[in-house]
Parts: structure tokens; sequence; C-alpha cells
């Protein structure tokens, strides 16, 4: 009998292991969804984030098998720490906009 606790465990390797590759995916795209997308000032950080993120969430299930079944908050995680490198928002904006701290 395999114990469930081990599947689980490698999943998560899998995740770790492409996780910077998928951050620096997200920050590109972020960069190229913040110069062709143009915003009324009115619309919150918080909002241009999830509306780049529907997409993104797609593209990094099925761009990385280990993310396929992965949950939206690491999926957002992701977007963020994407949003958080390009430099276009400072990570006080970016945690203030989803309502969460981010870690380091």
């Amino acid at each position: 009998m395999m114990w469930p606790f081990r599947s689980k465990a490698r999943d998560a390797e899998r995740v770790i292991a492409v996780f910077d590759e998928a951050v620096a995916l997200a920050t590109d795209k972020w960069l190229m969804f913040s110069k062709t997308i143009v915003f009324k000032s009115e619309v919150a950080l918080g909002e241009r984030i999830q509306l780049f993120a529907v997409p993104m969430f797609e593209g990094l299930r099925s761009n990385y098998p280990p993310l396929k079944n992965a949950s939206a908050a690491v999926l957002l995680l992701i977007v963020a720490k994407g949003v958080q490198k390009s430099g276009t928002h400072s990570r006080a904006e970016i945690e203030q906009a989803l309502g969460a701290p981010l870690p380091n």
C-alpha cells in the first residue's frame, strides 16, 4: 500500500521544480499585457491582475504538466510573483490589490 502523503509530496516537488520558470513566464506575459492593454485609470490593479490571471492560469496549466491540477491559490501566487518581478508595481501595491501578503 502506498501512503497518500507520498503522492502529494511528489506533486509539490514537481510544482516547485517549475515554479521559477513559471514565474519568469508570468513576468514576460505581464509586461506584454500591461504594454498592450490600456485600462482607464479607475480600473484597480487587483482587477487588472484578475483579468490577466484568467488566460495565464490556462496557459500555466497547459504548458506545465505539474501545474495541470494546481490550485487557483498556487497559480495566483505565480502570477503575483510575476507581476512583482516585472517591476511595474511594488510589492506593497500588489499585496494591497490582492488583499494578501506575498511570500519572499
